[in-house]
């Protein structure tokens, strides 16, 4: 099995020693292959692997995150030009306690 395949089920172990586990024998395993982009994926996993671990006590569904992220976005481009920070962190806290589905529902904002 392919180091890429065997990667996929990083995200299966729920604890924080066994993904640190699962990721310590992969980048040994990784040594044999000697394929410099699978070197550099390697070196960006072990750069956040605090993050990765972190997963574990925390699962967040990426389609969260994307959604405020989108609407961080959506904010951002209607506030071009604002030059009050204050109400513009306060425009992003209530956007983000309250997501928006669609940018056409921030035109009376």
């Amino acid at each position: 099995m392919m180091c890429t395949e065997q990667l996929d089920r990083l995200w299966t172990d729920k604890t924080r020693p066994g993904v640190l586990n699962f990721l310590m024998g992969w980048f040994k395993a990784l040594r044999w292959q000697r394929l410099p982009e699978m070197e550099q994926l390697g070196d960006f996993l072990l750069k956040h692997i605090d993050g990765i671990a972190a997963y574990c006590d925390h699962p967040v569904r990426f389609g969260v995150v994307e959604v405020i992220n989108t609407t961080i976005k959506a904010l951002l481009r209607r506030a071009r030009g604002m030059r009050d920070e204050k109400m513009l962190l306060l425009k992003l806290k209530w956007a983000t306690v309250h997501p928006i589905p669609s940018v056409r529902e921030l035109a009376p904002f």
